[in-house]
């Protein structure tokens, strides 16, 4: 019997794409290229995930590598990419009806301190149970530790969580499932994906 519902944050409770935030800073082809392949495919990105640097060291870094080849445009990017993301607010409401049901409600979500700095004031996370972000905990989905931390932080049975998460890669339900928890990828910023989800769990709302 699922008790306890585990939310990602970005692409489920926060909208993420990372085309549209490109085409925020980007105009032509090369610099969408450039943000694409030396920023958020640039290993500080992990960083930041785990805490280990912040986004300002990141920047510096890449600017740095890469001769301040577009160093205003890196620089705005990083100090705001996040901002321009928004809450997926019929989430929000579904995950207040769970609530209303009697679940708990937790977040596992990969997640650099600055984005979950400015999120964390919405109201969702006052839902929540639990809240585990990677950059706090310095180990990213889809390491088993994360999971484990999250289930022995709060004493939660594996079998009674289900995961919702959009992880394209297929290893963060790998690991999931593996270790009992419930649930499968659900298509990104899409709530009618999770109601169905949901639903395929035997849970009404």
């Amino acid at each position: 019997m699922i008790k306890n519902i585990i939310f990602d944050l970005g692409g489920v409770i926060i909208n993420y794409d990372k085309n549209k935030i490109i085409n925020e800073f980007a105009k032509t082809d090369e610099e969408k290229n450039y943000l694409m392949e030396k920023n958020f495919k640039a290993p500080e990105w992990e960083k930041c995930d785990l805490g280990k640097i912040t986004n300002k060291e990141a920047c510096d870094l890449i600017n740095n590598r890469e001769n301040n080849i577009y160093l205003e445009m890196t620089k705005d990017f990083w100090q705001r990419w996040y901002k321009t993301q928004n809450i997926n607010e019929e989430v929000v409401e579904i995950a207040k009806k769970l609530k209303s049901k009697g679940y708990n409600l937790y977040v596992l979500s990969n997640m650099a301190n600055s984005t979950y700095e400015y999120f964390r004031a919405h109201e969702f996370f006052k839902l929540c149970t639990g809240i585990i972000i990677s950059a706090q905990e310095h180990v990213k989905k889809p390491n088993e530790k994360i999971f484990n931390i999250l289930l022995n932080r709060y004493n939660l049975i594996a079998d009674e969580c289900l995961f919702i998460d959009d992880d394209d890669t297929g290893k963060s339900y790998e690991i999931a499932n593996r270790l009992g928890i419930q649930g499968r990828r659900v298509i990104p910023n899409s709530s009618e994906d999770i109601r169905k989800e949901l639903g395929e769990y035997g849970i009404k709302i």
